[in-house]
């Protein structure tokens, strides 16, 4: 009961979290296109990164529709439980490919470190799985590397785009 209860904390303030960001970068992002995570050009020559990937629940779009879909294995467990997961999603348009970000909020999926984040690429018409990393804002760099961006993840993890996925 006690972990129960420090999970639901912990799932309360990452959602909290997650709207707070949603709500500074509206402003930002509402002028620009929702597939594009590109900074506003006075903050791009004194920033090396993006503004983050804005995860938010968007319930009955195509991008919470294509989550549901990929993820369905992740929410099987929670729903088993009589729980009703949080799904967050955000998009981006890196180097000509459409990605997904997915992040599920419930006991099941996450821990003491936080929420597992997937991303996923559009590749020839499908989704395929590109990174899977325990949450954390996720920032696009201006770095690259075989093609693709660099991702910052948690402020100071960086993947690199290995040809196929992110290492």
């Amino acid at each position: 009961p006690a972990r129960g209860l420090r999970c639901m904390k912990q799932i309360t303030q990452t959602a909290i979290g997650a709207l707070a960001a949603v709500l500074v970068l509206t402003g930002t992002v509402a002028s620009r296109s929702p597939v594009t995570a590109q900074p506003p050009p006075a903050a791009a020559a004194k920033s090396i990164a993006s503004a983050p990937i804005a995860l938010a629940s968007q319930p009955g779009t195509q991008a919470d529709h294509a989550a549901r879909r990929l993820m369905v294995r992740e929410l099987a467990p929670s729903r088993r439980a009589g729980q009703n997961p949080l799904v967050l999603v955000g998009t981006a348009h890196l180097a000509n490919s459409d990605v997904l970000f997915v992040q599920i909020q419930s006991t099941g999926e996450c821990g003491s470190a936080g929420c597992s984040t997937v991303s996923f690429k559009k590749t020839n018409g499908r989704w395929v799985k590109i990174l899977d990393t325990v949450g954390g804002t996720i920032r696009v760099m201006d770095s690259h590397h075989r093609g693709m961006p660099d991702l910052i993840v948690k402020e100071s993890n960086r993947f690199i785009w290995n040809g196929t996925r992110y290492v």
